[in-house]
């Protein structure tokens, strides 16, 4: 009971933080008709934002989406919408004014509503059948830049009308309006003082500021008389419909489809920024195709009362899970609260003073204003440095075009002209990301020795290692290609092994996609070994990846193969080739030797034992003789430690032979993984074969061509994959292949 009371009272307190965040969308189609359509659209626009504010969220739960995206009207699509509104009247008649800011008489705005509203419902019909056909993630494959144009779009017209409402009503408007942007700005820095005062939002903040300054400049109304408003059912679409057949339906619709289009992608790609939000930052799961069913059907019946589009809204999504809120009785919470402030308060709605209204509006801009592209505008100001290399600037040029666009033309254009750019630099730069996939031990091994129980296990085993190798750019293009992968790996894994060695840059979408990537898979409790950070040239990747926490880190995929093996392997009773011992008249460079020379072979020979991590000898070092391995494993590396490995070496194998080739000094680092024993066969010794048993150093000499090609092959491999260059096998090879002739011939 006490749990049941414990959820009650937070999903009641994340549904009072909803409705408190939201507050400037809540009355936001009051605003945008009184200011873009004129003072008698008020009626209309108190109608539509009870519709949309209480039964439209109810329509939602009904229909069963998602309880963690919260619904509400939004800027961009209630922009779109009102855009199309205003076209659709001046197509049907004579418009006092001009775009933006119309002055529509009752009769104009019915007929510009029941047409609007008709192409609402066509838009929100073309949701729902995207949803039934399954194409949701096609749309959530449209990069992040589309959707931060079209905001940073609206919040310039946002912006433009609310100057255009101050130049108008002269300077006790600018003052509480200044004053209302100045309380929503400093409000963060005083709770840092103050955090009693951490349950008031900013934007309820800046609204309180406003009524505060409004009283003591006793500033005038922005509309001077007028009745209380209340709920109308005159402007409900069904009857407003009957105005239509007076005009010409099919001109009409022929000049709506454009907006049709339009406002659909755009009630779309907003529900999924929020969802997105929610994704990555909280880690929920949300079905794509689910979602527009259910938007679809949502907007159909707000179409049909005369309500605006609803859309996920993420600030109040944020806001309500961050306050504890997490079942359906948020949203019930939440659009009651908000249907009682619409009822208490509709009286002042009328005599709102000018200078709140356009407080509201720049506030409204301020919050739809994408953070990080001013940011980097500041960046380019300051620096004077207009280029970066790489994708990374790549998302915020196509934001500046699609707002510009968006600002000087209409909201249709800037968004087909963001898909378009969005497409063509997709294509441009990163094809290749774009099929990025999971692979499995069955295309990668590590190369560590294993003995044949084991490998036989890998085999059969493949698909409990999941490997993802990352490479060119991670951007805007392929970050929801990075979050659809969680759902692709196999669910037998067990470990995950992720390399960004070959990644060159990111910007924040790529880096978002991939953390989130990772903590997706380290919640089901998967091993998650991350290779290759030191080796990428992404310093951000690099610094984001360190501070994920729940992941191991491996200096590369070898090494990170290497250990989730182990962690497969672990779960069975196998042998592992660290235990073998596989004595030296058994070692591969004696194969062919008799009885006898392999006696006098080992009598030679002079017995060492090594503890693990110590080195046999370095890369640059002059060399001492041929190693025959009895027991543990030995790491052929490249350089130091934290270098590559070049191969693995275990009981039963040699190493050193080089040595009797060409007498330089040695060309890479050995080190033991496990404590070894081993015999080495000196110069001194070698020398002393050739003159007592030349056919036995002639038998070893042919042994070490036999494995020589095989090595060579795979070390030049594999310095080309350190390099990223291509390292061609046929000089060396021919280059050491004389000079075992040259000894053999000696010989």
């Amino acid at each position: 009971m006490r749990e049941l009371i414990k959820i009650s009272r937070a999903d009641m307190r994340g549904g009072v933080q909803a409705s408190l965040r939201g507050l400037t969308t809540t009355v936001a189609p009051v605003l945008l008709f009184m200011t873009m359509l004129g003072p008698e659209s008020m009626a209309a626009g108190f109608w539509a934002t009870m519709i949309t504010a209480t039964l439209i969220p109810a329509v939602n739960l009904l229909l069963r989406g998602q309880p963690a995206v919260i619904p509400g009207a939004r800027m961009a699509s209630l922009a779109a919408y009102v855009w199309l509104v205003i076209s659709l009247t001046a197509a049907a008649g004579d418009a006092a004014g001009h775009a933006p800011r119309l002055h529509l008489t009752v009769a104009q705005l019915a007929v510009g509503l029941a047409a609007g509203s008709l192409m609402f419902m066509v838009a929100s019909a073309l949701v729902l059948l995207c949803g039934l056909l399954k194409i949701g993630n096609l749309f959530k494959m449209i990069p992040m830049p589309v959707t931060a144009g079209i905001s940073n779009g609206t919040a310039l017209l946002l912006l433009m009308l609310g100057i255009q409402t101050l130049t108008d009503n002269g300077r006790l408007a600018a003052f509480t309006a200044v004053g209302m942007v100045a309380c929503f700005v400093v409000w963060p820095r005083l709770l840092v003082r103050a955090k009693a005062l951490n349950f008031i939002p900013g934007v309820v903040a800046a609204l309180l500021a406003g009524v505060l300054i409004s009283m003591l400049l006793m500033e005038s109304p922005f509309r001077s008389s007028g009745a209380w408003l209340a709920p109308d059912w005159a402007w409900m679409s069904v009857r407003l419909w009957s105005e239509l057949p007076q005009h010409d339906f099919a001109r009409l619709l022929k000049i709506g489809l454009p907006g049709v289009m339009t406002l659909a992608l755009v009630m779309i790609l907003e529900t999924f920024t929020a969802a997105n939000e929610m994704e990555q930052r909280f880690g929920i799961r949300i079905n794509p195709n689910r979602e527009l069913v259910v938007l679809g059907g949502c907007n159909i019946v707000s179409a049909l009362l005369g309500g605006v589009p609803c859309t996920g809204h993420n600030s109040r999504s944020i806001s309500s899970w961050l306050a504890g809120g997490r079942g359906v009785y948020v949203a019930l919470v939440g659009l009651v609260f908000t249907g009682v402030l619409l009822l208490a308060f509709g009286t002042w709605l009328v005599i709102l003073p000018v200078g709140m209204v356009a407080g509201i509006l720049l506030l409204q801009a301020l919050l739809m204003a994408e953070r990080e592209f001013f940011h980097r505008l500041w960046e380019i100001v300051r620096t004077r440095h207009w280029r970066r290399e790489g994708t990374s600037d790549l998302g915020f040029w196509t934001t500046v075009v699609i707002s510009i666009v968006e600002y000087f033309g209409n909201m249709i254009w800037a968004c087909f002209m963001g898909i378009g750019l969005s497409c063509l630099v997709i294509l441009r730069r990163v094809s290749d990301s774009l099929t990025t996939k999971w692979n499995y031990l069955d295309r990668y091994r590590s190369r560590r020795v294993r003995t044949f129980e084991e490998s036989n296990l890998l085999t059969h085993s493949f698909n409990r290692v999941g490997i993802l190798k990352l490479n060119g750019h991670l951007f805007f293009g392929n970050s929801i290609r990075l979050t659809q992968l969680v759902d692709e790996l196999n669910p037998n894994a067990k470990a995950v092994v992720i390399d960004v060695s070959h990644v060159l840059d990111v910007d924040p979408s790529g880096l978002n996609a991939l953390t989130w990537l990772i903590r997706a898979v380290v919640e089901r409790d998967l091993t998650v070994v991350l290779t290759g950070m030191n080796r990428t040239r992404s310093s951000e990747l690099h610094e984001a990846l360190q501070a994920i926490p729940g992941v191991q880190r491996c200096i590369d995929m070898d090494r990170g193969l290497e250990l989730c093996e182990d962690v497969v392997l672990s779960e069975a009773s196998t042998k592992s080739a660290e235990s073998l011992v596989v004595s030296l008249q058994e070692n591969s460079l004696l194969d062919g030797l008799t009885a006898e020379e392999v006696t006098e072979v080992l009598l030679l020979g002079e017995a060492r034992q090594v503890d693990k991590g110590e080195v046999l000898f370095f890369k640059g070092s002059e060399a001492d003789g041929v190693w025959l391995l009895e027991e543990g494993n030995v790491s052929i590396l490249s350089g130091g430690d934290q270098s590559t490995r070049l191969s693995t070496l275990g009981p039963g194998q040699f190493l050193g032979e080089m040595s009797l080739i060409d007498g330089k000094p040695r060309s890479a680092t050995a080190q033991a993984d496990s404590p070894l024993r081993a015999l080495l066969l000196d110069k001194q010794a070698i020398a002393a074969l050739m003159s007592r048993e030349p056919e036995a150093t002639l038998k070893i000499m042919r042994n070490i061509v036999k494995y020589l090609s095989y090595r060579i092959r795979s070390t030049s491999a594999l310095l080309a994959e350190e390099t990223s260059e291509p390292v061609s096998t046929s000089e060396p090879a021919s280059g050491w292949s004389n000079s075992i002739q040259s000894n053999l011939s000696r010989l």
